[in-house]
Parts: structure tokens; sequence; C-alpha cells
């Protein structure tokens, strides 16, 4: 099968199935086995290796896969071991553990800043407010044709428009303080301003003038009749 190729059900079953042998090959090699259920960002997002407190390798822990939801150790030596678990935007986290041992050992980590909101659809006015309360700052606010918005003097007519697209997404942590967010929002309608046209009949070249004048209108070409 090349790259690109379509794949049957039976085919990918038959992917995972090898796959999960696999797995179960590399873990019955023997040594010692150690669980770490991690919890916080994805799982494809973390790392987990045991530094052994002696001699030795570093050994890096198996991703979980198929019905496993925890990442796995194996092919340790009995003895002391420093487990680093560590995943871009969360604050790395080691653990000290003596081996053998039966027992997990359950991981949390916590975001090394803040996660960016989804601010779909939602006003720019507001979005801005949040970004500020969270430390993060609005690094280019654009509108739809491309014009660049103020973010510190906001124009009234954008207050309102809708965040369209954001830069990075939602769900991605960013540094407090250095943070950088951008936007892409709506763009404002411009509305002129508008006024009902009175009617001139009767009077003279002079009052019809007066009139216009006074709604903000200039008087054009004229032409006289007999």
């Amino acid at each position: 099968m090349s790259a690109g190729e379509p794949i049957t059900a039976q085919g990918w079953n038959a992917i995972v199935s090898g796959l999960d042998g696999l797995y179960d090959a590399v873990i019955a090699l023997g040594g010692a086995m150690l669980e770490v259920p991690v919890t916080g960002p994805d799982a494809e997002a973390v790392t987990v290796i045991a530094e052994p407190l002696g001699e030795g390798r570093p050994v890096r822990a198996l991703p979980p896969f198929g019905t496993r939801s925890s990442h796995l150790l194996v092919g340790l030596t009995d003895g002391p071991w420093r487990i680093h678990v560590a995943a871009h935007g969360y604050v790395t986290e080691t653990r000290d553990v003596t081996l053998p041992s039966t027992d997990p050992l359950p991981v949390t980590l916590t975001t090394d800043g803040v996660v960016v909101p989804d601010f779909f659809g939602v006003p720019t006015r507001a979005v801005l407010d949040r970004l500020r309360a969270l430390g993060v700052d609005a690094d280019a606010l654009l509108d739809t044709t491309g014009r660049e918005v103020s973010r510190v003097a906001l124009p009234p007519e954008y207050a309102d428009a809708p965040v369209l697209y954001q830069l990075p997404g939602a769900g991605t942590v960013v540094p407090v303080g250095i943070g950088r967010v951008r936007l892409v929002v709506a763009s404002a309608l411009r509305r002129d301003p508008v006024v009902t046209m009175p009617s001139l009949i009767g009077l003279s070249m002079t009052e019809a003038r007066q009139v216009l004048e006074r709604l903000g209108l200039v008087l054009g070409d004229t032409s006289v009749r007999s």
C-alpha cells in the first residue's frame, strides 16, 4: 500500500491489531513496568521520560494506545528512578519512585500561562477586555478588508463587530504578560447621514439656498424656466 491510497475498514483493523500485538510484544520484553496516567493536556502532547538515579540510560514511555489510557514505561531495572512528565504550555513535573512497584504513578500537569478562549462570534470590545484581564495582548487587529484597526482606541463602529478568526486557536496555552493573540473581525458598516429633502417650491433662490445650508446641503446647478 502506498501513501495516499484509500484503506478499507478490514485493512485498518488489521493495522490496529498488528500495532496492538507489537505493543504487547514490547511489554513482554521484560523488566519492571510503570504506568503513568497523566491529566491535563491531550495524551499525544505529553512526553514521559524515566531517568535512572544510578547507572543506566533514560527510558521514554510508550504513549497510550488502544484500550490503554496511560503512558507506560517498560524495561526498567529495579531501583530508584526520576520520572519527568512534560508538555508544551504546561509546567514540567518530576516524581521519584523506587521499582519494582505495582502502583500507577498519576501526574497532573498545570498550564504554564493562560488558555486562549474561543472568541469566534464574540464582539471585539468584549474580546479585547477579556484578553487584558487574562494578561494577554492583542498583537494585531484586522478587519476582513485587511484594514488595521486600533486596539488602543477602538473605533466605535468596531465595538460590536464579531471576531471571525483568531491566532493562536482556542485552547492554546500562551505565557502571561508576553502572550500575543491576533484577531480578524468583521468589517464595520459605515452609514452616511441622510436628511429628508424639503420642498423648495415657492421659495426664492436665496431662501432655497438658506434652507439647504441649514441641512448641510449645497445648492447645485440651477436653471430658470419661464
